[in-house]
């Protein structure tokens, strides 16, 4: 059976996880599926960073005060906006009309949230945006670390418990608790286990 060509539409992260449509294509029957998926695992720090990567691109074309003061997209400072929250993305057109559209936030001094949505920014068309290229080259990035996700099982880890190593010869004392009949004062006892 041929393999299906999968193109990412549109991806959220919510709760660190991911929140996906994608189409797959099948060539040889020519057809396709969209699939419309809400994933279990936490995503990964790989993919969380290709997400940070578009930050100053949403500050810059929602015209913000820190996106005024970037002269190079590769030469900004990640931390100047930390204050920026990227929570997807979604594409749009196809061919010379093919774009993208980012989704995020922007934490407020007062602590509220400025929800922020770009407009649909076309790759091709660097008048409108003159970091459309790589605006492009990060939008892959984050496609590959999104099907890498998908397919490929490439999810971050969470750790669930701590496991403590017991030094060799050492024994946990079992505690035993007694209480008196008259129920004013309790005995404790530790009982050694022998090794």
């Amino acid at each position: 059976m041929e393999t299906a060509k999968n193109t990412i539409q549109k991806a959220k992260v919510k709760d660190s996880k991911l929140e996906v449509i994608y189409e797959e294509y099948f060539s040889d029957e020519n057809y396709s599926n969209t699939i419309d998926k809400k994933c279990a695992q936490i995503v990964h720090a790989d993919l969380q960073s290709s997400l940070d990567r578009l930050k100053p691109h949403l500050a810059c074309i929602c015209e913000m005060p820190e996106g005024n003061r970037i002269k190079g997209i590769y030469d900004c400072d990640l931390d100047d906006f930390s204050n920026y929250v990227v929570t997807g993305y979604s594409h749009g057109g196809s061919d010379e009309s093919a774009g993208i559209t980012i989704i995020g936030q922007k934490l407020l001094k007062s602590g509220k949230v400025l929800n922020l949505v770009t407009p649909f920014i076309q790759f091709e068309d660097t008048d409108a945006y003159h970091y459309s290229g790589e605006l492009c080259a990060d939008m892959e990035a984050c496609d590959c670390e999104v099907k890498e996700y998908l397919f490929n099982e490439k999810w971050g880890i969470k750790q669930l418990s701590l496991d403590f190593d017991e030094p060799e010869g050492a024994s946990t004392p079992a505690i035993s608790i007694e209480k008196s009949k008259r129920g004013r004062k309790k005995k404790i006892e530790i009982l050694e286990e022998a090794v």
